[in-house]
């Protein structure tokens, strides 16, 4: 077996965390971990994670250096692996970014790094779209940082993890909000669903997390009016005191209580 990489404690909570949701930015790591300092710092240190000499990340480059996307390296996960600080279904392959779905999971993120800076939401358990679409619930999340999961035996359940025509949602959490425990769902619409797509997603919410708040982020103002009349219409009234709808702009710059508008009130 191949040495293991030397991290210290600070490096691997930094790759736990890209690791959790696929890969990160310069500007993402800024807001996440550095925004007390420059953007150029953050820039500077996934840069030192990416080198030779580290080994932890490999590089994706864009036209902008800013916006470059970084993940872990084989190297980098059979680490925190063999720690046992991170879970995943093998160590052997770095991650495959879809170009695809580079903007909107890049918004997911900023939206993630907002609710968790958030000072009304404390004690914030994630589990992101890419944690559950590799077999990662939030109950086999919650049981292996407990130290009760049988990694193998999870590992080697021959089950797909992903099967064809299953939906995730884009994060689940549970958090902290006035000394209640609530567990939440994220949907982030980065371009209006059809029909098709919008039944999808209500019909997953509504089964897979009946008891979670359900959070449905869009990317503008006025796509949130167009969500909530659409919801409106296809959620049952006793149902609506769940469903709360927003937009980009309002959940990463505006404090989590202000930013939601519930779909049982109406919009006039």
């Amino acid at each position: 077996m191949k040495d293991l990489l030397e991290m210290t404690s600070q490096e691997s909570e930094h790759l736990i965390w890209i690791h959790s949701n696929k890969f990160t930015t310069p500007e993402l790591f800024y807001k996440k971990f550095l925004s007390d300092r420059s953007s150029r710092t953050a820039y500077n240190t996934l840069n030192r994670y990416a080198s030779f000499e580290k080994g932890f990340l490999h590089v994706m480059k864009t036209p902008v250096a800013n916006s470059n996307f970084f993940f872990l390296t084989a190297g980098a996960l059979r680490c925190l692996d063999e720690n046992k600080r991170v879970l995943v279904r093998s160590v052997r392959y770095p991650v495959k970014i879809n170009p695809r779905e580079r903007e909107h999971d890049f918004k997911v993120q900023a939206i993630r790094i907002a609710l968790e800076a958030s000072n009304e939401l404390k004690d914030v358990f994630w589990v992101s779209d890419f944690e559950m679409r590799s077999g990662i619930t939030p109950v086999i999340k919650a049981e292996y940082l407990e130290g009760k999961l049988d990694v193998e035996r999870w590992r080697s359940n021959g089950s797909n993890p992903n099967p064809v025509g299953r939906r995730t949602p884009d994060g689940y959490f549970e958090a902290d909000v006035e000394n209640r425990r609530i567990g939440f769902v994220l949907e982030f619409e980065n371009q209006h669903y059809n029909e098709q797509i919008m039944n999808r997603m209500t019909g997953n919410l509504k089964d897979r997390f009946p008891d979670a708040l359900k959070l449905i982020v869009t990317v503008n103002a006025n796509s949130a009016v167009r969500m909530i009349r659409v919801l409106q219409n296809k959620i049952k009234s006793a149902e609506q005191h769940q469903w709360f709808i927003s937009d980009f702009d309002k959940v990463t710059t505006m404090s989590f209580r202000r930013c939601w508008h519930q779909l049982d009130r109406s919009l006039e």
